[in-house]
């Protein structure tokens, strides 16, 4: 096991809406950040959290204003976990949901994503860390819209926000001043 190259365990890729509904199956619907050698999280000891950050939301509008669809989440996961003193990982990484909205006439998607893992400290002293992204996708009967959000979540408990696409959008697909 060598504690400074950092794997991805869990699931890389996985629906959390499909078409409306809630599909996440928060027991294997995550992704971590380990020591290579590592299979299992529970390998590794001293997990803290769950730790998350605000609330986000992807909300798109028609041109009268009318709410077509929303989605808001956290984002969620487990950090600290070590191997026999070693290293801060990261564990069930990924989205709690908050609310999800669709419109009759309207197709609400998400899909989580986790981008390659890195060490975020030191060959002697690592901190494992993952990028979650959420791919929000709106449509009705003639366009697609998808906004995406991403968020880098470390072993050591903190969270930077990367590219991130929030709020309110018009049926442009640009955001709205509200």
């Amino acid at each position: 096991i060598d504690p400074a190259t950092v794997v991805e365990i869990g699931k890389e890729i996985y629906q959390a809406i499909e078409d409306n509904q809630p599909v996440i199956d928060t027991t294997v619907d995550w992704a971590g950040a380990v020591p290579q050698g590592v299979t299992n999280w529970t390998q590794l000891e001293n997990w803290q959290g769950p730790a998350q950050t605000d609330g986000y939301y992807i909300e798109f509008k028609n041109f009268l204003g009318k709410k077509l669809t929303k989605f808001a989440w956290r984002f969620v996961w487990k950090f600290g976990g070590d191997m026999d003193g070693v290293g801060k990982y990261v564990t069930q990484a990924g989205v709690d949901i908050d609310t999800s909205y669709a419109y009759l006439s309207e197709h609400l998607d998400v899909e989580v994503k986790s981008l390659k893992p890195v060490n975020y400290g030191t060959s002697t002293a690592p901190v494992g860390g993952v990028d979650v992204q959420v791919s929000v996708s709106s449509h009705g009967l003639f366009e697609k819209t998808t906004k995406v959000c991403t968020m880098t979540v470390k072993g050591d408990g903190t969270s930077a926000l990367g590219t991130c696409e929030h709020g309110t959008f018009g049926h442009d697909g640009e955001a709205v001043v509200v």
